[in-house]
């Protein structure tokens, strides 16, 4: 026997809602879509929910009670003008990185050259990298992640968007490394690269996230960041000073509470401490909160 879809679609809503799922109307809509195969902006327009579909619907809500990550139960994520692969293994990218992309892009652009060489360091699943590479063309776009089940989903995501790349005219390199280790296929970009952009871990190892979402489900590499959160940001600027040219970009994201220039916590004060870089300024996100600092090297 049928359900009418208005029907489960309230009470998927209140179930997620009692769970403490953040966003239950979204979610449940989300769910209902995936399980009936169209878009969300479609669920308007089926009366009624069959067994079969609400049983498969019923077992996406369970997951969802449980906390699991949407994106993880959907398989992918959508970032800018991308739809990636995620899954256990990857960081989920977020919206508030579309702004660090969006500033690197209107950077590029503005210099309007001939070619473009771009860094994205802790690449996770490519989000960064793939929209630089597709949003600004002429470029040769490396993008460095340690984590092989990562790197896995990054490979994928990139087989995904070969089209766009080339319709670009931009060259991906995917690399599989540690930063804090020499890496060979940036050894010959010294003082040539025009952008380096990063997400890395930058939690600090003692704080325990609120979300079960990401305690439980975001890998711990992707997270933490040691004692106070820094020390990949601290490698990044390192490997900046060495492979940015006069007048390269740098934007790293990082935790709203790292947003000083005056404190030893902050990535604004690391990058003025370093003495490479000018123009040093720290970006709020969606929720105005500070989330990115750009810079210029000198």
């Amino acid at each position: 026997m049928s359900k009418i879809t208005r029907s489960v679609l309230v009470d998927v809503e209140l179930r997620l809602k009692n769970a403490g799922v953040p966003s239950p109307r979204f979610d449940a809509e989300s769910l209902i879509a995936f399980s009936l195969g169209i878009e969300r902006n479609r669920i308007g327009l089926i009366k009624d929910i069959e067994d079969d579909q609400y049983r498969e619907i019923e077992k996406l809500v369970e997951k969802r009670v449980r906390r699991i990550p949407l994106q993880h139960i959907l398989g992918e994520q959508g970032f800018r003008r991308l739809v990636l692969h995620v899954g256990p293994g990857v960081f989920i990218p977020r919206p508030e990185t579309e702004l660090l992309v969006e500033s690197t892009v209107r950077y590029l652009k503005d210099k309007n050259q001939d070619r473009n060489i771009v860094v994205d360091l802790c690449s996770g699943s490519g989000a960064i990298a793939l929209a630089l590479a597709s949003e600004v063309g002429n470029s040769d776009v490396y993008a460095v992640e340690k984590s092989p089940e990562a790197f896995q989903y990054l490979t994928k995501n990139l087989a995904d968007n070969e089209e766009s790349l080339s319709n670009a005219n931009s060259k991906f390199i995917a690399i599989n490394a540690d930063i804090e280790e020499p890496i060979q296929d940036l050894e010959n970009l010294k003082i040539q690269v025009d952008a380096i952009v990063s997400n890395p871990p930058y939690i600090p190892n003692k704080m325990i996230p609120r979300e079960p979402e990401v305690k439980d489900h975001e890998p711990e590499m992707a997270l933490f960041g040691g004692r106070d959160g820094l020390d990949l940001v601290r490698v990044v600027i390192k490997i900046a000073q060495d492979l940015l040219k006069p007048g390269g970009f740098i934007a790293i994201e990082h935790a709203d509470v790292q947003g000083s220039n005056v404190e030893e916590t902050g990535v604004p004060y690391l990058l003025l401490e370093s003495k490479a870089f000018t123009k040093v300024e720290d970006r709020r996100d969606l929720n105005g909160l500070p989330r990115y600092t750009v810079g210029i090297k000198i």
